[in-house]
């Protein structure tokens, strides 16, 4: 059950936050505009445009696979004709739906703007900054909006949004983690393979609604990323990022029984590793490509308080390259104060964006008592 402002206000930085919304937010959120046409409708016709030209690029080239006539040349000719034919039947589909397209990214993109605002004010008593758009636009919309045929206002969203981004180095450091990849991907290659098509596939993610401070001298930084499903409803990834307790040379990676491993895009070699407490190993599973730093992290006051954080609830955990990445599946689309396909907020969506946020903090604060790093960083708590 969601936290009522009552206890919302109990936690630290949020005392007053029902009567700030009132007299901070509400007027910043009052400017927002609704749309009098249903947006529903506008994205399924997107969507419609774009499943359409996915099927007519199948058709299209099982049939030349069926007319060719078989022989190395042919295939090669084939390999030459699939990438080819894939962009130029969803830029047909991008060009015939460009202007319902433009119309929900520019008025999106106007509603994130009031959004930025109305949750800067949110977070100033926190000491946290809140990015709109960590990592900038997504790569596929700045191609899109690079065409010749796109419309202005397209390419101005873009750039807006641009902006409006930061945090790249905590993008970069989710990415290389293997976290931005869909649970059921795999990627096979070379080692440099992997990394370049990991690199591709999160630049493609949606990623939204980031957040970076300190909390008690913990430097963390966090955001959301959103797993399209098929046929299921999406799901949205809450990511914290924190300095590693100690350097680290290996790669570690540490998932709940309820969730899948992360995707290492390196190919590292990882065996999995035994702590011993029978506690965690029903809680919890762990894989390194070095026992020993798996087991300094892992230390067993580590373990104790992993177990009493895990709630049953899924989870994954990957330590490389200095950080510790964490990543918290859920069907709840956090911070949602304003939806932007609609415009549409509400009292209960104020109260749940301050509730969603005293989640998240309270998490990076449990992680960072867990793995002992505010004790690292010689501060007390926030």
């Amino acid at each position: 059950m969601s936290m009522d402002w009552p206890e919302i206000e109990t936690h630290a930085g949020f005392a007053g936050a029902r009567a700030r919304s009132q007299t901070e937010l509400r007027p910043i959120l009052e400017k927002v505009k609704v749309d009098s046409i249903d947006p529903a409708r506008q994205t399924k016709l997107i969507s419609r445009a774009m499943t359409t030209a996915f099927f007519a690029f199948g058709g299209t080239f099982f049939a030349l696979e069926f007319i060719l006539p078989n022989g190395a040349g042919w295939e090669f000719l084939q390999f030459l004709l699939f990438p080819f034919l894939f962009i130029a039947y969803m830029a047909i589909a991008l060009f015939l739906v460009r202007g319902q397209l433009a119309k929900l990214v520019v008025e999106a993109q106007a509603r994130v703007g009031l959004k930025a605002e109305a949750m800067n004010r949110l977070t100033a008593p926190l000491g946290v900054a809140y990015v709109p758009a960590p990592g900038g636009a997504p790569k596929g919309l700045e191609w899109l909006a690079k065409q010749s045929w796109a419309p202005a206002i397209l390419r101005d969203a873009t750039a807006k949004l641009n902006a409006a981004g930061g945090m790249d180095d905590a993008v970069a450091i989710v990415r290389d983690s293997g976290l931005l990849l869909e649970g059921n991907t795999y990627i096979l290659g070379t080692p440099e393979q992997k990394a370049k098509l990991n690199e591709q596939a999160a630049s493609m993610r949606q990623i939204e609604d980031g957040f970076e401070g300190k909390r008690g001298g913990l430097t963390f930084s966090m955001f959301e990323w959103v797993e399209s499903v098929e046929d299921a409803p999406d799901i949205y990834h809450l990511v914290i990022v924190l300095e590693a307790p100690l350097r680290l040379h290996g790669v570690t990676h540490l998932r709940a029984r309820k969730s899948v491993w992360p995707q290492d895009p390196t190919g590292t070699l990882l065996e999995d590793v035994d702590l011993g407490p029978k506690a965690f190993d029903a809680l919890y599973r762990l894989r390194a490509s070095d026992q020993v730093e798996a087991r300094a992290i892992f230390n067993p006051a580590v373990i104790e308080r992993v177990i009493a954080l895990a709630h049953g609830g899924k989870f994954r955990a990957v330590a490389r390259a200095g950080h510790l990445v964490f990543d918290f599946p859920s069907e709840t689309n956090r911070f949602r104060l304003i939806d932007l396909i609609t415009g549409e907020w509400d009292d209960d969506t104020i109260r749940q964006t301050h509730a969603d946020l005293a989640e998240a903090l309270a998490l990076v604060d449990a992680l960072g008592h867990a793995f002992m790093l505010v004790r690292k960083s010689g501060t007390g708590a926030p």
